[in-house]
């Protein structure tokens, strides 16, 4: 096991980067992405649920959508002024979420040996779970 040590959005980061990698055949390589997704899902899951906008905000997000496509400005403006309140606890909500984000976190995961990387993946797709990759020599 590694440690990882950093905030919430450079796990979100990393999580992002192993989802980009787990279609890549392997076993071995396969095993260590999923159990790392599934360590570091129990982290950010907490995080997904604060971030999840209220029915009311979503009816008026949906509302706003379709004025938008019709570029009707003044109704925009007129709905947004009409859920003043629930705007700013979105806003509020999702200040949040970004506090979370930048919070530390520490956990153990599993290492990936630059010897188990399969052949098919590629340079950026490495660059994106650097931090769980090592030489095997440690």
């Amino acid at each position: 096991m590694i440690n990882f040590e950093g905030t919430n959005r450079e796990l979100l980061n990393l999580y992002r980067g192993l989802e980009g990698v787990k279609d890549i055949k392997g076993s071995r390589f396969a095993m260590l992405v999923g159990k790392n997704m599934k360590e570091i899902r129990h982290i950010l899951n907490p995080i997904e649920q604060a971030a999840v906008p209220s029915p009311a905000f979503q009816t008026v997000s949906i509302q706003m959508r379709d004025l938008v496509e019709a570029q009707d400005k003044e109704a925009m403006d007129q709905l947004e002024e009409d859920n003043k309140d629930l705007i700013e606890e979105r806003k509020d909500q999702m200040k949040k979420v970004e506090d979370m984000l930048d919070e530390s976190v520490t956990l153990q995961l599993h290492p990936v040996r630059e010897d188990q990387l399969p052949d098919e993946i590629t340079g950026e797709q490495v660059e994106k779970i650097l931090q769980i990759i090592t030489d095997g020599l440690d």
